[in-house]
């Protein structure tokens, strides 16, 4: 009985095909949006992890300025960081300004400190090198591309920094647009000079003003003991302005604000859903009118009330479905042409892509149908109360 209902519903649904297909169209759209916003939220999600897990990684605890504003700085002792039970490694991020004269121009152009272990920390330092090395001795820079051009610098070319010669041991490759891989306050690549860190303190001595600073935790040390000892520290050296964020925090800050974006836009498109829902309702209250009679016809047979009652429930669910189906896959391929068109534009969608779960495939098409079954509820409890007398007298 229940396959012949099911049966029926779907015959009933081909022989109004364009009022069924304007029904569902109304859950399609607000579906599709849904969909494609919960899959790109999920990519980037996925896609936000692997980079932070990729530039700060797992046993790594960030040591950062607590307040936003452009350009502040800390105080670090990385000596007494080093020092730390359970710290393997620390390195300090710290640029300055700097006059530079070179073998054919002078200027002021950023100074970053160096240290190898620092490409271990981040990976995308993206320290790219066209000629020569990096500056692994005292005394040797490594110049970006814009600046060798300007200033005139080759390999073996003397740098004067704050009158102290270096010697240039690289160069840089060219970075694509005005903000380089290393960038921690929008600087540029392509115009900094690379030096030793341990000639940035010989050349700027003082407090170790840095722009922040990443210790690297042992294998199976606790990082919340050694969050402590860095607290410890940092208070002896008088710092009160430095946050401490490991790779967990870093991660769960992101996903929330991404998790909280995502929801906002996507509670805006249920309106969609919503509006379908209404359609949906609209349509079956005109099929309770137009069917009267076949709803008296099948009474009189013997069929009874809940039968009739499953009959528009089915009706309904199934121009749910049909919208969520069609609003899954609409809503799929709109994902995957908004990354393609974010990243041809802005060239910042790389490594992205939509995320598609079995939990957002089950649910959409679950929801889809059980707003167009619930959406048919009413009508389909005023067609299973027809006397069925007074149906078959419906003109």
């Amino acid at each position: 009985m229940m396959w012949d209902l099911f049966r029926l519903a779907l015959r009933n649904i081909g022989h109004r095909r364009i009022r069924s297909w304007l029904t569902v169209i109304g859950i399609l759209i607000g579906t599709a949006a849904v969909v494609a916003l919960i899959a790109i939220g999920h990519g980037l999600q996925r896609t936000v992890t692997q980079q932070v897990e990729r530039l700060v990684g797992y046993n790594t605890i960030l040591i950062s300025p607590r307040g936003q504003g452009f350009g502040q700085r800390i105080r670090v002792d990385l000596g007494a960081l080093r020092a730390i039970p359970g710290v393997r490694a620390a390195v300090a991020v710290r640029t300055e300004t700097a006059y530079v004269e070179g073998p054919g121009g002078q200027g002021f152009p950023t100074i970053i400190g160096y240290e190898p272990a620092m490409e271990e920390f981040a990976g995308e330092l993206n320290l790219t090198i066209t000629a020569g090395g990096p500056p692994a001795e005292p005394g040797t820079v490594l110049v970006g591309a814009r600046t060798a051009r300007e200033y005139g610098a080759q390999i073996g070319s003397i740098l004067r920094i704050e009158d102290t010669p270096f010697r240039v041991v690289g160069i840089l490759a060219q970075q694509a647009g005005s903000r380089g891989g290393f960038n921690p306050v929008g600087v540029s690549l392509n115009d900094a000079v690379v030096v030793p860190y341990s000639d940035l303190r010989t050349l700027f001595p003082g407090p170790e003003l840095v722009l922040y600073a990443i210790v690297k935790v042992r294998d199976g040390a606790s990082t919340e003991a050694v969050k402590e000892e860095i607290r410890a520290v940092l208070q002896a050296t008088g710092e009160r302005n430095a946050t401490l964020v490991d790779f967990e925090d870093l991660t769960n800050r992101i996903q929330a604000l991404i998790g909280g974006v995502q929801a906002f836009l996507a509670g805006i498109a249920g309106i969609s859903i919503l509006v379908g829902g209404i359609g949906v309702m609209n349509t079956m209250y005109t099929a309770v009118l137009e069917r009267t009679r076949e709803i008296g016809v099948l009474k009189a047979v013997g069929a009874k009330g809940y039968q009739v009652l499953l009959l528009f429930l089915f009706e309904s669910g199934l121009m749910g479905l049909g919208g969520g189906i069609l609003g899954l896959l609409l809503g799929l391929g709109a994902a995957w042409a908004a990354v393609a068109i974010v990243s041809s534009l802005f060239q910042t969608a790389e490594g992205l892509s939509p995320a598609l779960t079995p939990a957002l495939v089950f649910g959409a098409l679950l929801f889809s149908f059980g707003v167009g079954a619930i959406s048919g509820v009413l009508p389909a409890r005023r067609a299973a109360q027809l006397p069925p007398v007074e149906a078959l007298r419906y003109e």
